[in-house]
């Protein structure tokens, strides 16, 4: 039986060399598609049987984590390989806890995307070369102690410091966010310095176009 593959990746260059590879190359029976806007997935989901979701995580403004619950909803036979150059720790854990199948990083070889294939397409977990679980809070992390896009550094914001910052981007002061949180202003303060260490800005007006960068507000 054929493997209906979509492939969910917005860098069309790489979708399409990978997608050559498998179509072409593979000794797998595999038909892949390409989707390169994470938004056109349901619209596949819904038209197609899909066997296999090979997914990216950072997909613009969609986060490919947040995909998962969705692929699962509308077709839970369909196996999902998270295919991606992110190996944090935390992001593997969260996929898998998700309802992800394998996780394979884009540095790996043809011949381990296949046994991943195969291998989740068993009813079998995989887990790609230099993926962990362990905790290295190092990982993700550029040379100035930034984040490097902004999937790492959203992904990083805790759900608190997530609806802070939504608060902070409709002008509320730190009084009026610990009133709506049931919390202290001083926690407030705390969560405030903490987002802005993470998002590498100085002042609200930053902090606030960053947050629209990475479609928070």
């Amino acid at each position: 039986m054929v493997i209906s593959t979509v492939l969910v990746e917005d860098h069309l260059l790489f979708a399409e060399g990978i997608s050559c590879l498998l179509n072409y190359e593979s000794d797998l029976d595999i038909s892949t598609i390409i989707c390169p806007a994470g938004s056109d997935l349901v619209t596949i989901l819904k038209r197609k049987r899909v066997d296999l979701v090979l997914l990216d995580l950072n997909l613009g403004k969609l986060n490919g984590l947040d995909l998962i619950s969705t692929i699962k909803e509308l077709a839970p036979d369909a196996r999902i390989i998270i295919l991606t150059s992110y190996k944090d720790s935390k992001v593997v854990k969260q996929a898998f806890l998700g309802g992800a199948d394998g996780f394979i990083l884009k540095s790996s070889r043809l011949e381990e995307l296949e046994e991943a294939i195969q291998t989740v397409m068993e009813n079998n977990t995989f887990m790609g070369t230099g993926v962990q679980v362990s905790a290295n809070p190092r990982r993700g992390v550029a040379r100035n102690g930034h984040y490097q896009d902004s999937f790492s550094v959203k992904y990083r914001l805790t759900k608190r410091e997530q609806e802070i910052l939504t608060l902070i981007t409709q002008a509320f002061s730190n009084k009026e966010i610990a009133q709506q949180l049931f919390i202290s202003d001083q926690t407030v303060s705390v969560h405030r310095k903490n987002i802005m260490r993470k998002l590498g800005v100085s002042n609200t007006v930053s902090l606030v176009k960053a947050a629209q960068g990475l479609s928070i507000s």
